[in-house]
């Protein structure tokens, strides 16, 4: 009998399943989140790791192998932001980081590209498992469009920044789901339903790279459509779908539930996939042609017609259920900027119709105001006629000339009302050397005088009948500018 040594890179591993070949480690918030979707809706056997920097967020991890980092510079409050701070916390932490990133062949990474903590943990990462050997996947989800420029652009820099040293990097967007019902409703039903989808990538991505099955990919084929992008030209570049069900049922059931999921409900992503990758689990009853129809079913009902790669693998824990998870991937280097992202994204508005233009008449000219001059408001009344008595029985006697009499102007005396008004004009009456007309109201301009305000004391009310606090002479009742005789210009 010829007796068999596995003696390969893969001596101490070499069952079918591959365990320990893959490590997942979340990172932040948002991998601790996904990490938690794994451990409740995945294969217990995964090794899984948590790290941060917030005390809240590993307390209330149900991974068993959870750390807190940082302690001793922001006391499990975590970074809020600061990738400097961040760094400064991974520097302090490599001992306890370096163990994770060996004994092990890949690497997979799932943070918020926004977050401080799991960027500056995830670009550490990076590093420690080139140096050991291994290839690091990162899954990475980009945060909503209302949470702010500055977490937008902090986003952007990390996708730089990871692509520029991860061997593939898969971008998800969190905005891809705020049109979903159960987003609308709750806020956190909405991250809820990215972390499991997230988790459902991860796993996917387990599978593809080492379990081996009916239909096996590699590596290569993930470098190949989620690889780095030289100068970040694609923001998002990965969207994600995953259903589970009966292997009795249909196949056209399956996929048309496939189909519904939030990130392939919108139909601004199929002018920009070009590639795909499936991933079917499922029971050993699980036979090729039942992945074959799965597949033509869901190449079928594509809007578009794009290259698919495919995955089959076996699972002795489905329990007669066959899962099926589709990767979709944007390849083509585009540079897109944010705003248009986001613009394709939103339903775009109904066209406005045109007004219909009606006939219209030319007005005619209009012509130019002329400006008449006022009418004087006091008009001289001209003289009544002297009545001649037809029988005179004297002579006529001259009429004395008129003297014109000296005009006066009354005096008006200012009152304490009227010293408060900066200048008033105020009329008299003058007569007029003409008895017969009527009397001329003449103005006057009146300056006001500034004067010194006297501070009487407000009456005593209820002590007025009382006797007055003298002290030395001096009234104490009175104030002191009073008492001293002080004068106050205001």
């Amino acid at each position: 009998m010829i007796e068999f040594t596995p003696d390969g890179p893969f001596s101490q591993k070499a069952d079918q399943l591959f365990p320990g070949r893959v490590r997942v480690i979340g990172l932040g918030q948002t991998g601790a989140a996904v990490c938690d979707q794994l451990v409740l809706h995945g294969r217990p056997a995964q090794d899984l790791w948590v790290f941060d920097s917030d005390q809240l967020t590993i307390e209330g991890s149900v991974v068993p192998n959870r750390h807190l980092l940082g302690h001793s510079l922001v006391h499990g409050l975590g970074c809020n932001g600061d990738v400097e701070l961040a760094r400064e916390i991974v520097a302090l932490e490599e001992e306890r980081l370096a163990p994770v990133s060996r004994g092990c062949d890949f690497l997979i990474l799932a943070l918020g590209l926004a977050g401080s903590t799991g960027v500056a943990l995830a670009e550490r990462l990076i590093e420690m498992g080139h140096e050991a050997g291994a290839k690091v996947i990162v899954v990475g989800v980009q945060p909503f469009a209302f949470e702010g420029v500055s977490r937008r652009e902090r986003s952007i820099q990390a996708i730089a920044d990871l692509r520029g040293e991860a061997d593939s990097v898969l971008v998800l967007a969190h905005d891809r789901i705020a049109e979903n019902p159960a987003t609308i409703k709750n806020i956190r039903h909405g991250f809820h339903l990215m972390h499991q989808l997230m988790a459902q990538t991860m796993q996917a991505l387990s599978q593809v790279v080492c379990k081996r099955g009916l239909i096996q990919l590699s590596f290569a084929d993930v470098r190949s459509l989620y690889g780095r992008y030289a100068g970040s030209e694609v923001l998002e570049n990965c969207w994600a779908a995953h259903v589970d069900g009966d292997i009795h049922d249909r196949p056209e059931e399956l996929v048309m539930e496939l189909l519904a999921c939030p990130l392939l409900s919108d139909e601004s992503i199929w002018k920009r996939v070009d590639h795909a990758i499936v991933a079917v689990s499922g029971t050993l009853d699980l036979g090729l042609s039942d992945v074959q129809e799965m597949v033509s079913a869901f190449k079928e009902r594509l809007p578009v017609d794009i290259p698919i790669a495919t995955s089959a693998s076996l699972d002795e824990e489905s329990h007669d259920k066959v899962s099926m998870t589709v990767l979709l991937a944007m390849t083509a280097p585009a540079r897109m900027s944010v705003p248009e992202i986001v613009a394709e994204m939103e339903q775009p508005a109904p066209a406005k119709k045109p007004r219909p233009v009606a006939d219209t008449v030319p007005l005619p000219a209009m012509k130019p105001k002329v400006k008449v001059k006022p009418e004087p408001l006091v008009t001289q009344i001209p003289p009544k006629k002297p009545k001649i008595s037809p029988k005179p029985t004297s002579p006529p006697v001259p009429a004395a000339v008129a003297v014109p009499a000296p005009i006066t102007v009354e005096t008006h005396t200012i009152t304490e009302e009227e010293e408060l008004i900066p200048a008033t004009e105020m009329e008299t009456e003058a007569p007029v050397s003409d008895p017969t007309l009527p009397p001329v109201r003449a103005t006057r301009r009146f300056l006001a005088k500034q004067e010194e305000m006297s501070f009487e004391g407000p009456p005593r009310g209820r002590f007025e009948k009382t006797h007055e606090t003298m002290y030395r002479g001096e009234n104490l009742d009175q104030p002191t500018f009073r008492r001293r005789g002080l004068k106050i210009r205001v």
